[in-house]
């Protein structure tokens, strides 16, 4: 397993995140339930998040994330994906 940082850049149509935001809620929370979902919040400007998940490759996280109702209904507009090894904090050795 390994953690990855994904950064999120959002629409600036907020109908089109209003919409898609209750699914969404659903999707991550049941994530975090399932330990893949480790941190997750948006910008205070409300413009994108980064996420913090657990996963076996980037290829099995993007898998994942293409079902996120945030992707599937076009709220993410850009994404971009790091392996990410932090050195302190309570995500360390994940």
């Amino acid at each position: 397993m390994a953690l990855f940082a994904v950064i999120w850049s959002y629409t600036t149509d907020t109908s089109v995140k209003e919409a898609a935001h209750a699914d969404h809620l659903v999707f991550v929370k049941d994530a975090a339930a399932k330990g893949v979902l480790q941190e997750a919040g948006a910008w205070a400007d409300g413009a994108g998040a980064l996420l913090v998940f657990k996963a076996d490759s980037e290829a099995d996280l993007q898998a994942l994330l293409a079902k996120d109702p945030y992707v599937t209904q076009g709220v993410v507009v850009d994404q971009s994906i790091y392996q990410w090894k932090p050195v302190i904090g309570p995500l360390v050795g994940i």
